[in-house]
């Protein structure tokens, strides 16, 4: 049976340590770090753990003295019948965080006053927190970092959390634990409510964003593509046409523009070229959102996209409607929770499968490519301000603006 010692963490709870196989330890007056022949935990991921300290007297209590504390600690360990304690060895020394590297979900914070303020932050120190990308609990440890490091503990006052595209009001205590959380409220920058977007599409129009698809998928045999399932008036219509011809950069007409007759990017192209099964989003209740990187700076990018199933059923009201982020994940069935049909309003049959026949769950994730047209607009919360709409690299699988392709896209 494997040797173990025990951490107790600031809120009380004991975590195993592995004290067999250890090949090096690392010591600094508030961190130690514990690394393992490589394989013995059979996860690259296993092979570190990270002891985070709050340290009330580094000239006393000095990375020395805190290696040496830690070598006596996993001697009499190792020489034990019972598992021994770490923080018996470490004076008035109190570990905050006890983990394996990779367990982490990193974000930002910074301080605010009060929820308000919070809310309406833009957090820009980086830190290591201890949950899978989920609301943090109540003494959920919340730690400094530097690259994929945490660095040692968040001083005790209120602060502003971004994690992933959600932001906190927090209170970390004197320990570096979360010991308040409430969540903001989402606050959209742009709205696309595709109810406004009706025969013939035409520019500028605040809700016409525009994604490009994959005009051969689905393609397997007994299935209907999406070039078959719209069947355009036009042949050779392009489902996914490249930044120049979709912005016109080069100021002549070209079929292939946002609103030009040989455009089939969804739902703009559809609904202006498309002769069968042509969307009517007056009966569709789906919009989408876009909450910028920065509401004061006109730019897109690492701005995070949304979707809604019920802001028509909320009468419009933003505030009371639910968006989720507009993730595709590979296989994933329903590919949202709130969608009625299990994918996307008014795209195909509105399932994830897009049209009746098909049965391969990855459709979504081939069907849609990975460009979008933002149209021009002022944002809702802040100064941020576009004149003219964007041809953008979006990430399928995080909902996240990559990059700006073109930030002036004419039309």
């Amino acid at each position: 049976m494997s040797k173990i010692g025990i951490v107790r963490d600031s809120i009380s709870v004991n975590k195993p340590v592995k004290l067999e196989n250890i090949n090096k330890i690392l010591t600094t007056v508030n961190k130690i770090q514990i690394h393992y022949t490589a394989g013995n935990f059979g996860s690259p991921n296993n092979s570190e753990v990270v002891i985070l300290l709050v340290n009330p007297n580094t000239q006393a209590y000095t990375a020395a003295y805190i290696r040496e504390r830690v070598l006596r600690w996993i001697g009499d360990g190792l020489a034990s019948a019972s598992a021994l304690v770490l923080n018996d060895y470490l004076g008035e020394m109190v570990p905050t965080q006890v983990g394996v590297i990779g367990t982490q979900y990193t974000g930002q914070i910074i301080a605010a006053i009060d929820s308000a303020a919070a809310c309406a932050a833009t957090p820009n120190i980086d830190v290591a927190v201890d949950t899978n990308n989920a609301a943090p609990l109540i003494g959920t440890g919340i730690y400094l970092r530097s690259g994929n490091t945490p660095t040692g503990p968040v001083a005790a006052g209120n602060y502003a959390l971004l994690l992933g595209s959600v932001q906190y009001f927090i209170t970390v205590n004197s320990v570096s634990n979360i010991s308040f959380v409430e969540i903001c409220p989402l606050l959209l920058d742009f709205v696309y409510n595709l109810k406004n977007l009706t025969n013939p599409v035409t520019l500028p129009n605040p809700d016409a964003i525009s994604f490009c698809m994959s005009g051969n998928n689905p393609g397997a045999p007994g299935t209907t593509s999406y070039n078959n399932f719209y069947n355009f008036t036009t042949p050779n219509t392009n489902t996914s046409p490249g930044m120049p011809d979709a912005c016109n950069i080069f100021g002549q007409p070209n079929p292939e523009q946002i609103t030009g007759n040989r455009n089939g990017m969804w739902p703009v192209g559809v609904i202006n070229n498309a002769t069968t099964n042509v969307p009517n989003f007056a009966n569709e209740d789906v919009a989408f959102g876009l909450k910028l990187n920065d509401s004061n700076v006109a730019n897109f990018q690492n701005a995070q996209l949304y979707i809604s199933f019920d802001l028509n059923a909320k009468a419009g009201v933003v505030a009371d409607a639910t968006f989720v982020p507009f993730q595709i994940g590979y296989g994933q069935n329903p590919l949202f929770a709130g969608s009625p049909g299990g994918g996307v309003p008014g795209l195909g049959d509105g399932t994830t499968f897009f049209s009746p026949g098909n049965t391969d769950a990855n459709t979504m994730e081939f069907l849609w490519s990975s460009s979008v047209f933002l149209p021009a607009g002022q944002s809702l919360v802040g100064s941020a301000n576009f004149t003219t709409g964007a041809f953008c690299n979006w990430s399928k699988s995080q909902g996240l603006i990559q990059f700006v392709e073109e930030s002036n896209c004419p039309q």
